[in-house]
């Protein structure tokens, strides 16, 4: 079995992955102790690990955990992979972008497809249909566009999300909310149309925590796949495995 433990922004999910490609097992949580991993591996015969992080290096999870599987893999530019990645600056690039679309490239094989994670920031990224991946855009995430307004300005509230009637805000709160929830869902729309006039069957997949709110505005003009990154790990993984063996 797989683990593959991916630390984003704000959580950490933490995967079991079968033989078969088989999800079995998703914990989300703020942060893994010791304690908490040595459960998971007596729990599933867990062979292999990969760590994602978008934060700085995470060195305590290759102690906890390199002794103790046959492949440890901390996920960085230099890492095999297999898609052929064209980012000019790889090592830049964060972890759950390159696995997103390795996700996306090992779900849909021989299609093009752009990668939404619509997470702490809404990230949009191209791979098509040949494994080619070149990049995308980074923009602030819902939460981020509320926070924003509340500190960079003198007397606008902080609001959230929320289940909306009208594109009309009548109150100062209903203005900020249909402002950016509607914002984004247009925002969205003008990058789909402008990656379709390239590539016209383009599959759209969208991950993150805030992956359901857009499904729900964007009717069958998407795919919600909450897992996606840590599907994506999990080929990354496989992959280096393969190249062990063969060595």
């Amino acid at each position: 079995m797989n683990l593959c433990i991916d630390i984003g922004n704000t959580r950490t999910k933490v995967a079991v992955f079968d033989s078969d490609g088989s999800l079995v097992k998703l914990i989300i949580r703020e942060d893994y102790t010791s304690g908490k991993l040595d459960k998971v591996l007596k729990k599933y015969e867990i062979e292999n690990v990969i760590v994602s992080s978008v934060r700085k290096k995470q060195g305590k999870y290759k102690r906890m955990l390199g002794n103790k599987v046959k492949t440890f893999v901390e996920l960085s530019h230099e890492t095999p992979i297999p898609v052929k990645n064209l980012y000019h600056t790889p090592e830049t690039l964060g972890k759950d972008r390159l696995a997103g679309v390795v996700g996306a490239f090992y779900l849909f094989p021989g299609s093009d497809a752009l990668v939404v994670d619509a997470g702490t920031c809404i990230t949009y990224d191209i791979i098509d249909s040949n494994g080619n991946y070149f990049g995308g855009s980074i923009l602030p995430g819902i939460e981020m566009r509320f926070k924003s307004l509340n500190t960079f300005t003198a007397r606008l509230p902080l609001v959230h999300r929320d289940v909306l009637d009208s594109h009309i805000g009548d109150t100062t709160l209903t203005s900020i909310q249909t402002g950016i929830q509607f914002g984004v869902v247009y925002e969205m729309k003008g990058f789909i149309a402008k990656y379709r006039e390239n590539y016209p069957d383009i599959r759209v997949l969208v991950t993150g925590g805030d992956a359901s709110f857009f499904e729900s505005q964007m009717e069958n003009q998407i795919f919600a796949v909450p897992d996606l990154v840590l599907m994506g790990l999990n080929q990354i993984l496989n992959y280096n495995v393969n190249i062990n063996k063969a060595e």
